[in-house]
C-alpha cells in the first residue's frame, strides 16, 4: 500500500468519525423533552392581570380579551 493510501484511509475513518460523533451529538439533544414556561396557574394569574378571562379549564393556556371595537361605550 503507498502512503497516499494510507492517508486517504486515514482521512475517511476521521471523516466518519466526526460525522458519528456530530450525530451523535444532535440525536441526544432531540430527546430531551423540554418543559412548560410558565405554568397553568402562572398564564392564568398573567390574563387575570391584564383584563382578560381565563378560559383555561376550557381549553389549556387560552386566555380571552375583548376587542377594542365592541367594548361599551
Amino acid at each position: 500500500m503507498t502512503a497516499r493510501g494510507r492517508v486517504r484511509i486515514r482521512v475517511l475513518v476521521a471523516s466518519a468519525l466526526l460525522v458519528a460523533g456530530a450525530g451523535g451529538l444532535l440525536g441526544g439533544c432531540s430527546s430531551v423533552p423540554i418543559p412548560p414556561t410558565y405554568t397553568e396557574e402562572e398564564l392564568k394569574r398573567r390574563c387575570e392581570m391584564r383584563g382578560g378571562w381565563w378560559r383555561g379549564q376550557l381549553i389549556p393556556g387560552y386566555c380571552e380579551y375583548q376587542a377594542a371595537s365592541l367594548q361599551a361605550p
